[in-house]
């Protein structure tokens, strides 16, 4: 009989076992004092031997044990979990499986990177929330970093009232990535990892993310768990919890170094080398605008803090309102907006060519309460914003109603037309209901329009159960179907960002978290996907990941409005986003490109 000869790395995968255990075996001596540690150790220990079984079957993808300068490993461990590491396998066993298979190649994707079993067992009573980054090397410049959030069980507090919207999990955890230097601030969109265990209320909560670095600096993880048992979700007329957070334990290792090899393009440096933005939810940091490399009026003026809004992957330019009105008038002529309180904001500041609530007009204009937060009852001279649709008429020097226009498809030269329909979100705060306008139908009354801007959420997440909203929705986009052919451009706004909070509001208090605002502005864009992807223009004008981007300082702020406006300063900047988007490569309209009555006839 013929022995078959042992290969490589059959022989490389003994020896890998044979050191783990070897290491189990001589370095761990529990004491009487730590007999709890020394058996977590044990598993910890078998834990590694089934890591190294795992790594060297897939091409030995050394992924958390590679041995650091100070033997300590990359991942953080919590130290009530445990006190003592075990030593690391001697570097010449390194050296030789290099020299067998090349060098190690470190996991920095969450789902390459086992879960260490001892988190399934954190109970609240003995440990508190934590965070760990199971990779701590640096990385380069658009690389991504691990982020993981265990969450104990406590299931003495648990509550069978409130349930989590449809995939979503149980715990509400705000955590961002913050540069130590440059104070950059990266939203960490947390996933419950595959485990049924995250599905049962009562039981540890492992959640996971990969969090894309783009700007040089070191960073570490800050946030707190906003709410627990699914109290984020006061879903169908149940109240809002009161907003005490927890705190997160963040491990004085777990920082990530983002390094450049020179060749990034996501470099302040070369930023005005970038082309032109076109893409209305781009996605960008804050950066002080004593950090710029250049004349900080070469883009959109900051906020009340000197930060400056700077997607990664495109330039925004400054564009004046006066110009904006130009490019409206030639490629877009014929504009249908559907929006709230939120988008009123927004069209004051264009209609007044920038003027509202402008530096420019008083030294304390941008103080008052219309500018930080709430402007219904303010008069304001170009348009009433008590009436639910308005006609307005746009041109280089400014914006005014019509009341009683002749032909509203005709527009003036050099003019561009918006009817205005205010409502409340698809809620039934609508008065009358949101639906009695499309039912005597949109486009034979004003016209076929190059645009339709559609705003949600906002009373939307705060007066409306999600089946209810569903069922709106569907309602909505089979209107938007019949009136706009895919000669329009369908623009969806996003809600604002909302968070540090619970809304109070007497008698009627708005079911606003953060988690919940997030769903439904998902709801909304994966809907119109859905239905229009593949008919029509759609571009999503993400004004809530503007907000989610500031500093947690600066977000805070916003604790002081309950309507949850963004203040004047922000609206300018998510106006200029909208402006770029919409001017930077656009094609001039031409009459002769408006469908006739035959064609929409056919399309409906």
């Amino acid at each position: 009989m013929t022995l078959l000869r042992p290969s490589k790395r059959m022989l490389a995968f003994v020896a890998v076992v044979m050191i783990a255990c070897v290491h189990i075996v001589f370095y761990w001596k529990p004491t009487e004092s730590h007999e709890v540690d020394g058996l977590h150790r044990v598993g910890d220990g078998m834990h590694r031997v089934g890591d190294e079984m795992h790594r060297v079957n897939d091409g030995l993808h050394r992924v958390n044990d590679r041995p650091q300068d100070n033997n300590e490993p990359p991942h953080t461990e919590f130290p009530s979990l445990i006190h003592h590491h075990m030593p690391a396998p001697h570097p010449s066993h390194w050296s030789l499986l290099d020299k067998l298979f090349g060098p190690p190649k470190l996991a920095t994707k969450c789902h390459d990177i086992p879960i260490p079993p001892y988190y399934w067992t954190a109970k609240d009573a003995f440990t508190p929330a934590f965070v760990a980054l199971p990779n701590t090397q640096p990385i380069q410049v658009g690389a991504t970093v691990c982020v993981r959030v265990i969450v104990p069980a406590k299931p003495q507090r648990a509550s069978v009232v409130y349930t989590p919207l449809p995939d979503t999990p149980w715990d509400s955890v705000l955590i961002d990535m913050v540069g130590t230097t440059n104070n950059v601030s990266v939203p960490v969109h947390l996933q419950m990892t595959n485990d049924v265990r995250n599905t049962r209320r009562d039981d540890v909560h492992v959640y996971e993310a990969d969090v894309e670095l783009r700007d040089v600096d070191e960073y570490r993880p800050r946030g707190y768990i906003e709410f627990r048992d699914a109290e984020w979700n006061p879903d169908g007329g149940l109240r809002p919890v009161d907003y005490v957070p927890e705190p997160l334990y963040v491990p004085e290792t777990a920082r990530v170094e983002v390094v450049d090899d020179g060749s990034s393009i996501y470099s302040l440096d070369r930023y005005l080398e970038l082309p032109l933005c076109t893409d209305p939810a781009a996605e960008g940091r804050w950066i002080h605008t004593d950090m710029l490399p250049f004349d900080s009026h070469l883009v959109p003026e900051p906020e009340n803090h000197d930060l400056v809004w700077l997607p990664y992957t495109c330039r925004l330019q400054r564009i004046s309102y006066s110009d904006f009105a130009s490019c409206l008038a030639t490629a877009y002529p014929l504009m249908h907006w559907y929006g709230d309180s939120n988008l009123r904001r927004s069209l004051k500041k264009i209609v007044s060519m920038g003027e509202w609530c402008s530096v420019n007009t008083t030294s304390n204009a941008t103080e008052t309460r219309s500018c930080l937060c709430e402007d219904y009852r303010d008069p304001f001279m170009p348009f009433d914003s008590r009436y639910r649709e308005l006609i307005i008429d746009i041109n280089q020097t400014g914006g005014h109603a019509l009341m009683q226009p002749t032909e509203f498809a005709l527009v003036p030269d050099n003019t561009a037309r918006v009817y205005l329909h205010k409502w409340e979100g698809l809620s039934i705060r609508n008065k009358p209901e949101w639906t009695q306008g499309f039912e005597a139908r949109i486009t034979p009354r004003y016209g076929n329009p190059q645009v339709a801007l559609i705003s949600l959420t906002n009373w939307d997440a705060a007066f409306s159960s999600r089946s209810y909203f569903a069922v709106e929705m569907q309602k909505l986009l089979d209107y938007v179907q019949v009136e706009y052919s895919n000669y329009t451009q369908l623009y969806i706004r996003t809600g604002q960002y909302y968070c540090c909070r619970t809304d109070a509001t007497p008698n009627t208090p708005r079911a606003y978290s953060r988690l919940r605002n997030a769903y439904f502005d998902q709801y909304v864009v994966d809907a119109f996907r859905e239905r229009f992807g593949s008919s029509h223009v759609i571009r999503i004008w993400n004004v809530a990941q503007v907000s989610e981007r500031l500093p947690l300082s600066v977000r805070k702020e916003t604790v002081k409005c309950p309507a949850n406006h963004a203040r004047a300063e922000v609206v300018e900047i998510e106006n200029q986003i909208l402006m770029n988007a919409m001017c930077n490569h656009f094609e001039p309209y031409t009459p002769m490109e408006q469908p006739s009555e035959d064609d929409l006839e056919t399309d409906q």
